[in-house]
């Protein structure tokens, strides 16, 4: 919303045009895009009793009373219906053994507190924090997004994250300290190049190229390509692909390498296709047509396909030719050894997705598989959500770690993408485990994508009575809602495995 009035702004659009749009885009986001409604009448009936903060707004509520053309009633108490039903599930579940923690009568007349802002630097995530001092001397740290932040003195570094685990592993691949290398190749961390890391660095280290990695992804460093940054509603991850242009030129590498690569490694046969998103594929046009301002004579984005080893290697020795004495043989035998140590990077993550799993099940752990793309290990992408999960005592499983488990061949689209065939993959193996297992899809905002992928993955999931979460996230970084949507998750999902122990 935030991108989409910055355009609106740009356009010249009215304040209150820009109000109204906002009140209509919620209530149409929240029938069409959450609750998924294909006639309302028909589905919820004529009369319609609406709760929430949101409709104490008076625009949204005459706009889900003009989209729907229903009799609308909103209770004098429709902000505060969520904590009643809070407070009677609370009530059902008290004991006499389990009676309330609330304060008494005379403490809530003494009751007292103050807050104060703060930046915790306890990890690279750099979190605002909330500080409330409370009269009895306890606080409550609000805004941290990993246990550090709480100050929690405990340890889940045993926990299994794949998301840690893929994200510094890819920071592992580095050059041979004494290797006599020719030259620099600067490579930019973002979208797909976190696929193909394990490929590109023992690659070029076999030509005797030093590789050299853009600056990890920060507020900072996505203000130093904003102002080229040709539209406001392209996801983050791809916004954040001029800034990393911008630290490369900055370290003077010989040459900076993005190539544009419209097909995927080829994985699984049962799919109709293996196209990157056109985004991902095509982004390193798109950082040359506008970040003009740099000198591009040594930024190759050469069109390449890592499926055909003859293609790529005639392509690549063209590009590098007039930079780098390579010869074909040599960069044959670099293909090769870059292939295996791709695959080796592969199937190293596929065996922690399974002993994640294993340790999830030996230790009676809620699992989520934190579904996504491979440039949302980037912390700045993910915002910490993973580090967040994780505070709560839960296994975290990346998409790419499982979907070799099963073969999803039955799906109701054109499956030609890599990433949404390990979704889909993905996704029927979490519908087959227990119920201490779900998922969770990462969206972009800007992913038109993942309007397909989405409906998709949610279908495979409540067939088999699965819930179906998905977050959207892009430069904002507050993961209030967020928070509160993984502990209703992880609630429900505590309850039906009380229930299938039952059973």
């Amino acid at each position: 919303m935030n991108s989409s009035v910055k355009q609106a702004q740009a356009d010249a659009a009215k304040t209150e045009d820009i109000s109204a749009g906002l009140a209509i885009s919620v209530v149409k986001n929240a029938l069409y895009k959450v609750i998924r409604a294909h006639d309302v009448t028909e589905e919820y009936g004529d009369k319609i009793l609406v709760q929430g903060g949101t409709f104490n707004n008076d625009a949204v509520l005459r706009a889900f009373e003009r989209e729907t053309g229903v009799m609308v009633t909103r209770p004098e108490i429709a902000g505060l219906m969520g904590a009643f039903g809070a407070a009677l599930l609370a009530q059902k579940e008290s004991t006499k053994e389990n009676h309330t923690s609330l304060l008494s009568p005379h403490a809530l007349k003494t009751f007292t507190y103050d807050t104060r802002r703060a930046i915790c630097n306890k990890c690279e995530n750099r979190c605002p924090l909330t500080i409330n001092m409370f009269n009895d001397g306890k606080k409550y740290i609000s805004g941290n997004r990993c246990e550090k932040g709480a100050n929690l003195n405990v340890s889940f570094d045993e926990l299994p994250n794949l998301y840690l685990y893929k994200y510094q592993k890819l920071h592992n691949y580095q050059n041979l300290p004494k290797k006599d290398y020719q030259g620099t190749i600067g490579l930019p961390l973002v979208m797909n190049m976190y696929e193909n890391i394990p490929f590109w660095v023992p690659f070029f280290s076999a030509l005797k190229l030093r590789t050299i990695f853009s600056d990890r992804s920060s507020k900072k460093l996505y203000e130093k390509g904003q102002d080229t940054i040709p539209s406001d509603t392209i996801c983050y991850p791809a916004k954040l692909a001029h800034g990393h242009i911008e630290s490369l030129y900055e370290k003077k590498p010989d040459i900076i390498f993005y190539p544009n690569i419209p097909y995927n490694i080829l994985e699984k046969v049962h799919a109709d296709n293996h196209y990157n998103c056109p985004v991902v594929a095509h982004y390193p046009e798109v950082v040359e047509a506008n970040m003009t301002h740099l000198d591009l004579d040594n930024f190759l984005q050469p069109y390449l396909t890592m499926n055909d080893k003859k293609r790529f290697v005639d392509e690549v020795h063209t590009m590098l030719k007039p930079y780098f004495n390579v010869s074909k043989h040599t960069m044959k035998m670099a293909f090769d050894q870059g292939m295996e140590s791709y695959q080796a990077f592969r199937k190293e993550v596929q065996e922690e997705g399974e002993r994640a799993l294993a340790y999830a099940k030996a230790h009676n752990l809620n699992t989520l598989v934190l579904a996504g793309r491979p440039y949302h290990i980037d912390p700045e992408i993910n915002h910490g959500i993973p580090k967040l999960i994780r505070s709560l005592n839960v296994v975290v499983i990346s998409e790419d770690a499982i979907n070799h488990l099963h073969d999803e061949k039955d799906v109701d689209v054109l499956n030609q993408w890599t990433y949404h065939t390990r979704l889909y993959d993905s996704a029927r193996v979490v519908a087959g485990l227990n119920a201490r297992v779900n998922m969770v899809q990462l969206v972009s905002f800007g992913c038109g994508l993942d309007a397909i992928t989405s409906d998709e993955v949610k279908l495979i999931l409540e067939k088999e009575g699965k819930l179906y979460t998905q977050i959207k996230i892009d430069e904002i970084s507050n993961l209030g809602a967020v928070n509160i949507r993984l502990r209703s998750l992880l609630s429900t999902m505590n309850e039906e495995a009380k229930d299938h122990g039952r059973t």
